[in-house]
């Protein structure tokens, strides 16, 4: 066990400007400040869709900003999310967004992500992919993660880590069967294996027509060894009836195979007199 104190950072700061310094104004600067060169962030978030979670409106007009966590505890300072234009809306509900930020610390290997928003509204977030200048982190809010400015309703911040090294890519086949497809569904799903372990992915696509095949990756998860089953669960409002026809999930870290069908022909639904909400397959 080394419990030797770790060796203090080292820094070097470069006259990028080869800026002479002299007491005589005609000589040079009296004063000379030199930083570490900044470090790029690209931050990508999935707001939760309308109605997901029971939430009717996931979506905020407030800032939102991101520390970036890494595996050492060095964490970047708070980067505030600003669109790339003024005529772009970012976090509204179901989007998609990218934004590209700047902080004097590269942090490694990243272990965390933290989010935290201020104002008067509130924002639902579903997921988050950070590529920092030396490592990759994708995060999945296994739950409904609510972040709002009032106190009383959910706290302002939400810190998502990464879950494993896994990655998986998941097919998912809607039935061929007339009114399969559904316009509304909130659908997350788990994989279990046989180290006895699950992990779970972010939402599956809540629109989907009949036959469609969607196909999903999910990285940064726990690896569960062998993937035996899949257990789909439709959250709150997702009360317009699908029917999946086969999950197929690929161990990307083992290259296994598992196709798992739908074998009791089930519709999924938060309606109980239109589906179940809990559907577990098995190969």
């Amino acid at each position: 066990l080394d419990i030797s104190s770790p060796s203090p950072p080292k820094y070097r700061f470069i006259n990028a400007d080869h800026t002479l310094i002299s007491s005589g104004w005609f000589e040079g600067k009296s004063s000379l400040k030199m930083c570490r060169p900044k470090q790029q962030y690209v931050i990508t978030t999935k707001t939760a869709p309308k109605y997901a979670y029971g939430h009717t409106a996931p979506g905020t007009n407030d800032n939102v900003y991101a520390t970036v966590i890494g595996k050492k505890g060095i964490s970047t300072n708070r980067m505030k999310l600003v669109p790339s234009s003024i005529f772009y809306d970012p976090f509204t509900a179901g989007a998609t967004d990218t934004f590209t930020v700047e902080d004097y610390f590269d942090v490694g290997a990243i272990a965390c992500v933290q989010f935290d928003i201020n104002g008067k509204d509130s924002w639902v977030i579903d997921r988050a992919e950070v590529q920092g200048p030396s490592d990759k982190l994708n995060v999945y809010s296994t739950e409904r993660v609510l972040l709002s400015a009032d106190s009383s309703e959910a706290p302002s911040f939400a810190k998502l880590c990464r879950a494993g090294a896994a990655g998986y890519d998941v097919r998912v086949k809607t039935s061929d069967d007339n009114d399969s497809g559904s316009d509304k569904i909130f659908v997350r799903m788990e994989i279990h294996g046989s180290k006895k372990k699950s992990t779970t992915t972010a939402l599956l696509k809540n629109k989907v027509g009949k036959g469609e095949l969607s196909e999903y990756r999910f990285e940064d998860l726990a690896n569960v060894g062998k993937v035996q089953c899949v257990t789909l669960t439709a959250y709150p409002n997702g009360d317009d009836a699908w029917k999946p026809s086969y999950v197929e999930v690929v161990a990307l870290y083992n290259g296994n195979v598992v196709n798992m069908n739908n074998v009791g022909h089930e519709f999924m639904s938060s309606d109980p007199s239109e589906g179940v909400s809990l559907l577990k397959l098995c190969k």
